[in-house]
């Protein structure tokens, strides 16, 4: 029975040891898919189904020292999609302009690990919270010809961002692979879907974009929530 106990006892403490390494730090580079839901959905209304697409990245680190495992990774997160264009006709002051709609979103993040296995699929939770933005940009729409002679018109003409707080759960995995050397790097595909609401922000309408009488650009503003699905799809390195 004491060989027994002397053999648990073993096994548990091998098990501690093995706990106690962990990964120092992850840095993810992703591409993401948003698809709104309820009002914003309305309020996106473009071409390609209401969905917006772009990238982002995420770096985290151990708060723990030393290698020591640590189930909780800190750090912050960055995204960026467009959510679409609208073209404004040629009038006596400007030719045909072209606006582009994104959005934005910046913040920390914390992850939380849901297995500590040393190599395997590794599921994970991630909680956000940052600033969130709606941008737009009006530019001259320049074609190829204009392009190739040479004769694009100034880049910007109107720039607008709306900012508000934004809010985040994630839930993701990826392939944790066996380093042979403490400080070896390792990369792994990953994946993970993100819900992300919070304030109500203004925005510019779509189809609202005008040159007026005097050659001022005008549009008209409104004030939408921001919720939506974010589906992400990238490269690990840890």
């Amino acid at each position: 029975m004491k060989k027994q106990i002397a053999f648990l006892f073993f096994l548990i403490s091998i098990s501690a040891v093995r706990a106690q390494t962990g990964d120092k730090a992850h840095f993810g580079i992703h591409g993401n898919i948003g698809l709104p839901v309820g009002e914003f959905r309305e309020t996106v209304n473009n071409s390609f189904g209401g969905t917006g697409w772009g990238g982002g990245l995420n770096l985290l680190i151990n708060p723990k020292k030393g290698g020591i495992y640590s189930p909780v990774l800190i750090g912050f997160e960055s995204n960026y999609m467009n959510l679409g264009t609208d073209k404004t006709p040629e009038s006596v002051y400007l030719p045909q302009l072209k606006t582009s709609f994104n959005y934005f979103n910046v913040g920390p993040m914390i992850r939380a690990m849901l297995s500590n296995k040393e190599e395997g699929i590794i599921p994970f939770i991630d909680g956000f919270i940052g600033m969130k933005i709606l941008n737009t940009k009006t530019k001259i729409d320049n074609d190829l010809v204009d392009t190739l002679l040479d004769q694009e018109y100034v880049e910007s003409l109107l720039s607008t961002n709306y900012e508000g707080i934004g809010y985040g759960v994630g839930l993701g995995f990826f392939k944790r692979k066996l380093k042979s050397d403490a400080m070896q790097a390792t990369g792994s595909f990953f994946m993970k879907i993100m819900y992300q609401y919070g304030d109500r922000v203004n925005y510019v309408k779509r189809g609202s974009i005008e040159v007026d009488q005097e050659g001022f650009i005008t549009y008209d503003t409104g004030r939408t929530q921001t919720s939506m699905v974010m589906v992400q799809a990238g490269f690990l390195i840890r």
